[in-house]
């Protein structure tokens, strides 16, 4: 039987100015503006509240940072193996 996870008791609380928590999603919304632009990473953030909204906002975005991060290295990992082969004697 599937047990449907609890949401954290929590979800509710509201974000602490100053909090770990706080300066992860600032730099969250960095790297989300370099993606979107600064207008639409702007009210996206500004629509996190509380703890749940931070814990969603996560979930939302690391996929998305994550296969940036990916076709980001794939692109240098070629253009490593490119200038590596063509050597000027």
């Amino acid at each position: 039987m599937n047990a449907i996870p609890s949401p954290d008791p929590r979800d509710d609380q509201p974000l602490r100015d100053g909090s770990s928590l706080m300066a992860y999603l600032h730099i969250l919304k960095k790297a989300h503006r370099a993606l979107v632009g600064h207008d639409a990473a702007h009210r996206r953030f500004m629509a996190i509240s509380t703890r749940g909204h931070a814990r969603k906002y996560i979930e939302e975005l690391m996929p998305l940072l994550l296969q940036e991060r990916a076709r980001h290295r794939s692109k240098r990992e070629a253009r490593r193996k490119g200038q590596g082969s063509s050597k000027a004697f």
